[in-house]
């Protein structure tokens, strides 16, 4: 993506801390930590009509920012991300970060050795990833990451609910979401994916819901010829 877009663009890659071997951020609200760090460095740049890109986390924190930082950004494009995550899965879920859970699915990273744990994050890699190449990418970047960070920034994703918030965006929006058919579920459709999406993104008048032709989660590796074609028409 970086190559593809270098050519033309300024592009700024960012890592968030406690990810993929980065340092770990103190402790703290991690996502509120992760926004504001970024908001900090469009404005120390001086970076105006910046184009936010983010996939997964990375959109959701895309979201924030530009519900909030009304100046210097001109689009975002969310590759597979929601307002609320929880939302999606259960309809009757509950607004809140889980403590409980978080504590109890960090001890049960926190039992695992290294290579437990890289066992641990392949499984994931296969169960987001159809192309079997990057598998090993994805598994390494979860080994070398902070347990707790990848922990508690998921949870406090998964029970931040902005739908409403997202009404305070001002540019134009594309949200691309990930649709895999599952043969055990007939009733999980690309429909079914695209009515989802659009409900959860209804109030942001500005934002435009793409699905995949056949893709899981990290979309820019299972469809990046569908991905490029649409950010090619969406930033032209």
């Amino acid at each position: 993506t970086i190559a593809r877009y270098s050519k033309n663009h300024q592009c700024h890659v960012l890592t968030l801390a406690g990810y993929a071997g980065q340092a770990p951020a103190a402790d703290t609200l991690y996502l509120e930590t992760f926004k504001n760090a970024i908001v900090k460095y469009i404005k120390d740049k001086k970076l105006d009509n910046v184009i936010l890109v983010g996939h997964s986390i990375g959109g959701f924190l895309s979201l924030r920012i530009a519900t909030e930082l009304h100046q210097h950004l001109k689009k975002a494009i969310i590759v597979d991300a929601l307002p609320f995550y929880a939302g999606l899965m259960n309809p009757n879920a509950k607004v809140g970060f889980d403590s409980e859970m978080a504590k109890n699915s960090l001890a049960a990273l926190s039992k695992m050795d290294d290579e437990q744990l890289r066992i641990n994050q392949l499984n994931t890699a296969k169960f987001l990833c159809a192309d079997s190449t990057k598998w090993d990418l994805i598994a390494n970047w979860g080994a070398k990451s902070d347990r707790k960070t990848m922990t508690y920034s998921m949870y406090e994703m998964l029970g931040n609910d902005i739908r409403n918030d997202i009404s305070a965006i001002n540019i134009p929006v594309l949200v691309m979401a990930a649709f895999a058919p599952v043969p055990s579920y007939p009733a999980f459709t690309k429909d079914y994916v695209l009515s989802s999406y659009k409900q959860q993104y209804a109030a942001c008048k500005s934002c435009t819901v793409e699905v995949t032709p056949s893709s899981k989660h990290f979309i820019m590796y299972d469809a990046p010829e569908w991905l490029f074609s649409q950010i090619d028409s969406f930033i032209q």
